[in-house]
């Protein structure tokens, strides 16, 4: 049973896929045949739909700090740019610190990164620990070296309802958008991506593939014969109640491996990365909030020992096993091929400058907005890595 031929097919519809298929679609108009194959179009599993959404310029590669920039524009005038038959979408966009606390040993390192911030407009605060613990007297910061808060440009948004915001502007675009899971890729005799087929026996010839298969992205690269760095990474989030409610930002606390925020009334707390299985499922594991998580803000705060735990889910993050950065474009044997990957946790936020520069490559030929050609599949095979250390 034959498909309907496209131009480019993209594999995964969700946040990044759409962010690709609406900039596309924003380049070239509907000229073009966009075909974007979602396994599950209800995205209840979806790493966008479950991730933490928050939004930050606090990064040690320059070009992720861009990428949030970016971002964080392109959610501000969301209200206009995406509007579809008169109805405004809501992203869910609100101004919101990031705090990043530091232990001794990484004094250096995060000078070091704030002032590359400063260089690109970004505009973080160096805290010590005085000036810490008069800003959150709440919090105890005896084991705090050094602490990072973030200016304007950071925040918190609502990821699934950007992810339907630009799927649904794409649609209205031209994109079109199907139900299916690819389970084979074919290539022609020079080796070039010459068609995708489904597990319902639909067959779609294309000129171009684009991967943005989330963590599920390594086994479409190998559909292909390619290989891709990448795991799926179960991480939990746990939701709770404070008797007594403070004010705080978006905490990355890395002298603990913990991170939490404010969300209205309730607050959520992640401890990320907690698995490397290769095939995670997305039970909750209720021992890593009683053993892991919960001691830790007990220790950060003691309002936060008698706290209420109400709700928790699991979801998964495209982890690269490789430098922790994404994997961006063509792979230099199959230039047809096109990778919007291994994100490591950031995918949320970065998901409309990686949108807009895939869209850029495939319709111009090169990065137009921002060069974000560090993150090619080259390094891969020269062993040149880009690590993400925030």
């Amino acid at each position: 049973m034959a498909g309907p031929a496209a131009d480019i097919v993209i594999v995964g519809g969700g946040g990044v896929g759409s962010a690709v298929a609406y900039f596309l679609m924003r380049l070239a108009g509907p000229e073009l045949k966009v075909v974007v194959y979602e396994r599950d179009p209800t995205y209840a599993q979806a790493s966008t739909t479950l991730a933490a959404g928050g939004i930050r310029q606090q990064f040690s590669t320059p070009e992720n700090v861009l990428m949030s920039q970016f971002g964080y524009a392109f959610m501000s005038a969301a209200a206009v740019d995406l509007v579809v038959d008169g109805e405004a979408p809501e992203v869910g966009l609100k101004p919101l610190s990031y705090l990043r606390l530091a232990p001794h040993d990484h004094v250096d390192e995060i000078k070091a990164q704030v002032e590359m911030q400063r260089g690109l407009g970004a505009t973080p605060r160096l805290l010590d620990q005085g000036q810490l613990a008069a800003l959150y007297p709440w919090m105890n910061v005896e084991d705090v070296a050094l602490a990072v808060l973030g200016g304007d440009g950071e925040g918190v948004f609502d990821p699934y309802g950007l992810l339907q915001a630009l799927r649904r502007k794409a649609i209205d675009l031209g994109a079109v958008f199907e139900t299916g899971e690819v389970s084979a890729v074919e290539r022609d005799a020079s080796g070039r991506i010459d068609a995708v087929r489904l597990a319902d026996g639909r067959r779609t010839a294309c000129g171009r593939l684009v991967n943005a298969a989330g963590p599920r992205a390594g086994a479409v690269a190998r559909l292909a014969g390619l290989d891709l760095p990448v795991v799926a990474v179960k991480a939990t989030t746990f939701a709770f109640r404070l008797p007594e409610p403070v004010e705080c930002p978006v905490v990355l606390d890395h002298v603990q491996g913990l991170q939490f925020k404010p969300e209205g009334q309730i607050y959520v707390a992640a401890r990320p990365r907690e698995s490397s299985e290769a095939a995670p499922d997305f039970e909750v594991d209720h021992a890593v909030f009683e053993d892991l998580v919960w001691p830790a803000l007990a220790h950060r705060a003691r309002v936060f020992e008698t706290l209420k735990l109400m709700r928790a889910w699991a979801g998964h993050i495209e982890w690269n096993t490789f430098d922790g950065n994404p994997v961006l474009g063509a792979h230099p044997d199959c230039a047809n091929f096109i990778f919007a990957n291994d994100f490591s946790g950031h995918g949320a936020q970065h998901l409309p400058a990686a949108g807009r520069a895939i869209a850029e490559l495939l319709i111009r030929g090169e990065y137009r907005s921002l060069d974000l050609s560090r993150f090619g599949y080259e390094r891969l095979l020269t062993g040149v890595r880009v690590p993400e250390t925030v």
